[in-house]
């Protein structure tokens, strides 16, 4: 799914306006949409709500000519304004119009394609610069090499199996004036040029990025040359040989593991018998998430239903809310509509778990949930909005949590709705879903607030949350479709999309129903979760 599915707080609010309002607006017409399409080549993302197709073109995939061959829409009488079936130029988006009796909707059909490219020369010094859009390749040699008598160790400037250069790479050696090379694919030509440069400086220590208990190392060196990393504690006389040395033709890199946090060492890099100058670092702290064990809750906010905090707590941690959940919208109509309440008889430490049960709710379905957060407001009868996230700026590599999960399956009364790219149906299993993000996310981009900077708002998909998004860091998530009868420990491990860069916040959200944002789910699903961890 291209987006995770936003847990149902905010629709459980709206449920509760319109079991108490008469609607008398008529339906909204469905539009046209796609919900199906085939290319030669391509694998296709279909976005419903924001009206999108996308295509990720494989390598060999000429973004000039690509052939779809197959389209199915929702209904057989929609009509396109730009025939989809056929043989498109995508190096730029495509605007089209789907039509049908009632309704017309603007739609885009464009494409990715990921060229990888590389080039490497016989004991090159460091990485080698590719610049795409001015198609040339920088690299450096040690001072001592004579560039008139270089080896190329590897190319690859287009598909391999379709491209041709010109002249015969295993000819080339003279690199002293600049080297063009001609890359033949699709019946086109592309001149590219190499430079070759001379560096005094055989072994470099680019960077080091210090986590809790590691740190990420890269350097440059000669290619072909034993590279490598040492590291010691602060005052220890001893260097600690650095394992798993990952290399790139000169540039390489290591992850150094098991250290302690809040402590300084020294590292150096080598190649050959070349060290480079020692660098220092020192390891981040660690930290936990408040009330990981829900084991404080009090009638603080309502007395229908119980908030995770306690305003008297003698720890400072306890006493504001970071935990948030949908109950302040379904316990409008009474306290025994509670989604989210501590069960104090079933837990897998401590003394309480939280408890998110989902419900039909007067009129409309409602999935349990907690979140870190905050619930903003309802919106009319139709949604409502909440701030995802709390200040948080270390990196775990993993959240592990106890859980047990009671899964029923969606029937017609609990069937709301489905996003286009997850066509559930009455009898499927209820999933429950558990995700946690790291981002530099600001507030005044996402709408929310400065502790819960990202807003989402369920009048909108366009507004929930996108794990690929711009500002994330990491993310991870759990889904299960199954019955988790007795209590277990999951590891959610995060993913990276940077090692340097240091978040702001963290989101973690659970769910019992992963479409209830939808209205949809089973009202025989509950989830437990205790023991929330932070693993580093």
């Amino acid at each position: 799914m291209k987006f995770l599915r936003f847990i149902s707080t905010c629709a459980t609010a709206a449920v509760l306006l319109e079991g108490c309002i008469r609607n008398d607006i008529p339906e909204t017409p469905v539009p046209g949409v796609i919900i199906a399409l085939e290319a030669d080549g391509a694998e296709c993302e279909i976005d419903g709500e924001r009206r999108c197709v996308m295509l990720n073109l494989a390598e060999e995939t000429d973004i000039r000519n690509v052939t779809v061959r197959k389209v199915e829409f929702n209904d057989s009488g929609v009509q396109s304004s730009l025939p989809l079936a056929g043989t498109h130029d995508l190096r730029s988006d495509l605007k089209f119009v789907l039509s049908t009796r009632n309704t017309e909707s603007t739609w885009t059909l464009g494409a990715r394609q990921e060229i990888r490219r590389w080039f490497t020369l016989g004991g090159q010094v460091g990485k080698t610069f590719i610049d795409e859009v001015n198609r040339r390749i920088v690299l450096k040699v040690s001072s001592d090499m004579n560039r008139k008598q270089l080896d190329i160790t590897s190319i690859h400037l287009g598909p391999e199996s379709l491209v041709s250069y010109s002249p015969d790479p295993s000819t080339i050696h003279d690199f002293s004036n600049g080297q063009e090379i001609t890359v033949r694919c699709h019946g086109r030509e592309e001149v590219w040029t190499i430079y070759v440069e001379k560096t005094e400086t055989v072994v470099e220590l680019l960077g080091i990025d210090p986590w809790s208990r590691v740190a990420w190392v890269r350097a440059s060196g000669i290619a072909g040359q034993k590279n490598g990393f040492r590291y010691r504690m602060k005052g220890e006389e001893e260097w600690i040989e650095v394992p798993d040395v990952k290399e790139d033709g000169g540039q390489f890199s290591a992850m150094i593991d098991a250290l302690a946090p809040l402590t300084e060492y020294e590292c150096v890099a080598y190649c050959g018998e070349d060290v480079s100058t020692e660098e220092r670092f020192t390891t981040e702290g660690e930290a936990q998430l408040p009330n990981s064990g829900f084991e404080t809750f009090t009638h603080a906010e309502s007395d229908k239903y119980y908030s995770f905090f306690d305003p008297a707590s003698s720890f400072t941690e306890l006493r504001s809310k970071w935990w948030c959940s949908g109950n302040k919208g379904s316990t409008t109509v009474g306290s025994s509509y509670c989604i989210t309440l501590p069960d104090t008889e079933d837990f897998a430490e401590g003394a309480a778990s939280a408890k998110l049960q989902s419900q039909y709710v007067v009129i409309k379905f409602a999935a349990g949930n907690i979140f870190s957060g905050e619930f903003d407001r309802t919106i009319g009868t139709s949604g409502g909005v909440i701030n995802f996230g709390r200040p948080f700026d270390l990196r775990p590599r993993k959240l592990s949590l106890m859980l047990k999960y009671r899964c029923g399956k969606i029937s017609d009364k609990t069937m709301g709705g489905h996003p286009a790219d997850d066509p559930v149906k009455v009898g499927d299993n209820d999933r429950a879903s558990i995700w946690v993000a790291l981002g530099t996310w600001d507030f005044r981009k996402y709408g929310g607030t400065a502790d819960c900077p990202v807003q989402i708002n369920t009048t909108d998909k366009g507004t929930f949350f996108n794990p690929a998004g711009p500002d994330v860091v990491a993310y991870g998530s759990f889904i299960t479709a199954e019955s988790i009868e007795s209590w277990t420990r999951v590891e959610i491990p995060l993913d990276y999309l940077t090692t340097s860069v240091r978040p702001t916040h963290i989101i973690v959200s659970c769910a019992a129903s992963l479409l209830g944002d939808y209205f949809t789910g089973s009202a025989d699903s509950i989830l437990w979760v205790d023991d929330l961890r932070l693993e580093y």
